[in-house]
């Protein structure tokens, strides 16, 4: 977004803000009419001045470009939008070379996106190179299918361990509002958002070893949120990445 546009829409949400708070008809009535007048002359949408505050960012990459979206990448995802605050839509983008390639575009207030989209990035370094140091050590006999086969629990574990590591950044109630809107104008448009994933507890749960393992490592990673609103955000894995 242009500084041009920038300014002008948040001289129109002034504005529109003006006339919901005032106590002044004729303050309010001004002040959208004015609102209305901008939005004619510059030819912006109701929308569009209703979600300007929310930003998008894409992933540079994913840990899979399976077909079918791994579990793994759906907590890792979940994990994200809970260290945030922010949502996520699943997208294909299309290499020079042809090929199809998943990434993950968060969408948040106060820029936020940013960071989410560069955690995940991180994580997804860390994740890969988690998969690969567990295939090297417990999947060395193993044929093709049962090393992805346990991998994948492995990768499961791992991203649940992640999960549980975070504490949940606390999104403002008008916050959440503009954000369930904004996310309900994707749905009508057809756009792929994250489901909400919820891991459950791992007690009482016939996992298996390799989820265990993953588990136990995916916990050593900490996502830092930092103390300014969740916009400085590092994260690491135990021992440095």
């Amino acid at each position: 977004m242009n500084d041009d546009r920038k300014r002008y829409l948040n001289k129109i949400r002034k504005l529109m803000n003006l006339a919901n708070n005032t106590s002044s008809p004729a303050e309010a009535a001004s002040a959208l009419s004015k609102a209305q007048a901008f939005m004619r002359e510059h030819g912006y949408s109701e929308s569009e001045v209703q979600f300007s505050e929310i930003s998008t960012s894409e992933t540079k990459s994913a840990p899979s470009n399976a077909e079918k979206l791994p579990k793994y990448m759906t907590i890792l995802i979940a994990s994200v939008e809970k260290a945030m605050g922010v949502k996520a839509l699943i997208r294909w983008r299309i290499t020079d070379a042809g090929h199809a390639k998943r990434v993950i575009k968060f969408y948040g207030l106060d820029r936020r996106d940013v960071t989410a989209a560069y955690v995940f990035d991180v994580l997804t370094r860390l994740i890969k190179k988690a998969r690969k140091e567990f295939q090297s050590t417990y999947c060395p006999f193993m044929n093709s299918a049962q090393k992805s086969r346990a991998a994948n629990q492995f990768c499961d574990g791992w991203a649940s361990g992640v999960y549980y590591a975070i504490s949940e950044f606390i999104v403002p109630d008008e916050q959440i509002e503009k954000m369930d809107a904004y996310t309900e104008s994707l749905r009508r448009d057809g756009l792929e958002v994250a489901k909400e994933q919820r891991e459950q507890s791992q007690k009482g749960r016939k996992d298996s070893a390799y989820k265990f393992l993953g588990y136990v490592e995916g916990k050593k990673a900490a996502i830092f949120q930092g103390v300014d609103g969740g916009k400085t955000v590092t994260p690491q894995l135990a021992g440095g990445t």
